[in-house]
């Protein structure tokens, strides 16, 4: 008979021990590889709206008109005659410094009384005296003209007079209007440009008789823009009328409102929260309905950036919700921001 092999795996079993107990100890041995650090949460791009204290129910919204700051806007007219407007250097939208030019009439009026002031000069044989009546009445002619120090040196240098008048900005801001075109005649009085600075406005928006006791200067409210309910900014009343308006009875107020990001515009319709007396001592906050989620623990959330720029989680209580937006009660800090977009991102960070 035919006698059986047996079999050779227990022998090759033998024969590799010592190299897979080699290889087993190399790969305990291996040190883990470090993973990359991930973002940092104030790097991470969100939007964010304020939390509000209130109910949806202690506000009311009335409509609202973005306007212009008069402290931040001028109009500028022509104080001279012109045959006409040689350049416009800028034109509505343009952003133009305190003292930049942005009009050159051609101007006989000027060009007049420059001529004054040169042929005083040569009078006096080119020495300036300090008490000179006449050297300083024609001096003053130029500044009221509208003439500036750089064109007054100019011509005091040069001696040489010039029917080029040069109309200036006299703030910082943005070129709303522009009145004469080139080639056409100016006359004292026209307007020539408007300029505003847009980082300050106002809001005008008006109350009904009874309602202006709980609402007075300093009161807080906040401005939603129509075109973009999410978007809230809070702002201040900056006085309130002691008059009825005639044509509508209603008593007008105005609103001071900081516009740092340029993302309002003058003439744009706004509703205007206003908040009424607190009915009750609870206190409450509303915040937009988007920016509520459920954590693990099944714990309702707002995540929100405090005023020093951190993220922190706030466990909320809900309460009434209408137009995307909801009343909550929660540890809120003045100065808090909702987060509203890049919710996700940061959740998956702040812990």
């Amino acid at each position: 008979m035919k006698s059986r092999r047996s079999p050779l795996w227990p022998h090759l079993l033998v024969f590799l021990h010592p190299f897979l107990v080699l290889v087993f100890v190399g790969a305990c041995s291996r040190k883990p590889e470090s993973l990359p650090l991930g973002p940092s949460p104030k790097d991470i791009p969100v939007k964010t709206v304020p939390v509000r204290p209130g109910t949806l129910s202690s506000f009311r919204s009335i409509p609202g008109r973005v306007t212009f700051d008069p402290h931040y806007y001028r109009r500028v007219m022509a104080r001279v005659s012109a045959i006409s407007t040689v350049r416009l250097r800028a034109f509505p939208g343009d952003h133009v410094r305190k003292g930049e030019v942005v009009a050159v009439l051609k101007s006989p009026d000027f060009l007049t009384a420059e001529s004054e002031l040169v042929s005083i000069l040569n009078n006096r044989g080119g020495r300036l005296t300090p008490h000179d009546s006449l050297l300083s009445l024609a001096r003053s002619k130029l500044v009221y003209m509208g003439a500036s120090e750089e064109e007054i040196h100019r011509l005091l240098g040069t001696r040489k007079p010039t029917d080029r008048y040069e109309v200036r900005s006299p703030i910082d801001g943005t070129i709303v209007k522009t009145g004469e075109i080139e080639g056409s005649q100016v006359h004292p009085g026209d307007i020539l440009f408007e300029v505003s600075d847009l980082r300050h406005l106002w809001v005008k928006a008006f109350i009904y008789p009874g309602e202006e006791g709980h609402i007075t200067k300093g009161s807080p409210v906040w401005i939603r823009t129509l075109h973009d309910p999410g978007r809230q900014v809070s702002a201040s009343i900056k006085e309130v009328s002691p008059m009825v308006d005639p044509l509508t009875r209603t008593i007008p107020i105005r609103i001071a409102l900081s516009n740092t990001d340029l993302k309002l515009e003058p003439d744009l319709w706004v509703s205007v929260l206003i908040p009424r007396p607190a009915l009750g001592k609870k206190t409450s906050f509303i915040v937009p309905s988007r920016s509520v989620f459920e954590s693990r623990s099944g714990q309702l959330t707002v995540m929100v950036r405090d005023s020093s720029g951190h993220f922190r989680r706030v466990r909320i209580v809900t309460g009434a919700a209408d137009q995307g937006e909801t009343s909550v009660s929660g540890n809120f800090q003045p100065g808090d921001l909702a987060v509203t977009v890049g919710l996700n991102r940061v959740r998956a960070i702040v812990k």
